[in-house]
Formats: C-alpha cells, sequence, structure tokens
C-alpha cells in the first residue's frame, strides 16, 4: 500500500517533465516569403472596398501557400514578417499580402 503514494508521485513527475517542451521542440518552420494580390471593384463604398481587397488578398496568399507548402504552412496567423499593403483609385482597391508561411511542427 505504501507504494501507491510513491507510484503516483512518479507519474506526476513524469508527467509535468513531459509537458515542458524543449525549445528547440516547438520551434517555428518557415519557408520563403509569398505574395498574392487581390482587386475589389464592387459597386459598394470604399471602405467595403478595402476591406474586401484586404480579405481577399489574405486569402490568395493562404490559397498560393497551401498549394505550394501544404496545409500545416496555409496559416497567417501563424506566418512570420506578414504585411499587407493596399493603394487604389475611387473606383477600385488593391491590395497585396507578403508573408513568410510557418508552421510550429
Amino acid at each position: 500500500m505504501r507504494m501507491l503514494p510513491a507510484l503516483a508521485t512518479v507519474t506526476f513527475a513524469a508527467w509535468v517533465g513531459a509537458a515542458a517542451v524543449p525549445p528547440a521542440v516547438a520551434a517555428k518552420v518557415c519557408k520563403d516569403a509569398v505574395s498574392a494580390k487581390a482587386r475589389s471593384a464592387a459597386q459598394v463604398s470604399d471602405a467595403t472596398r478595402l476591406k474586401r481587397a484586404h480579405a481577399n488578398a489574405i486569402g490568395n496568399w493562404k490559397r498560393r501557400v497551401r498549394d505550394t507548402y501544404g496545409w500545416s504552412y496555409s496559416f497567417w496567423s501563424k506566418a512570420m514578417e506578414s504585411d499587407v499593403k493596399c493603394g487604389g483609385g475611387a473606383s477600385a482597391k488593391h491590395c497585396a499580402a507578403t508573408a513568410k508561411p510557418c508552421r510550429l511542427w
């Protein structure tokens, strides 16, 4: 019966040790930067055109990365050095999204 508390302590220590992942294992793996563009000329307000072009540029970036490197790299939130530049006139807006696709494993 005295073995049970000792076994529980050893099991807990092993569990805590396994939860502490060394930094080298959790390091991001990144690829070269990828760029994608989008344009919106919808008959809506300038702000809405800009939002649509921005969202579509990121969506196009995700698709291009997924097709090139695979699903695990296609998350904009995990990308490094991400940047979206937008411009345009009164009738249309355009955006270009650029980032280095990364994955955590």
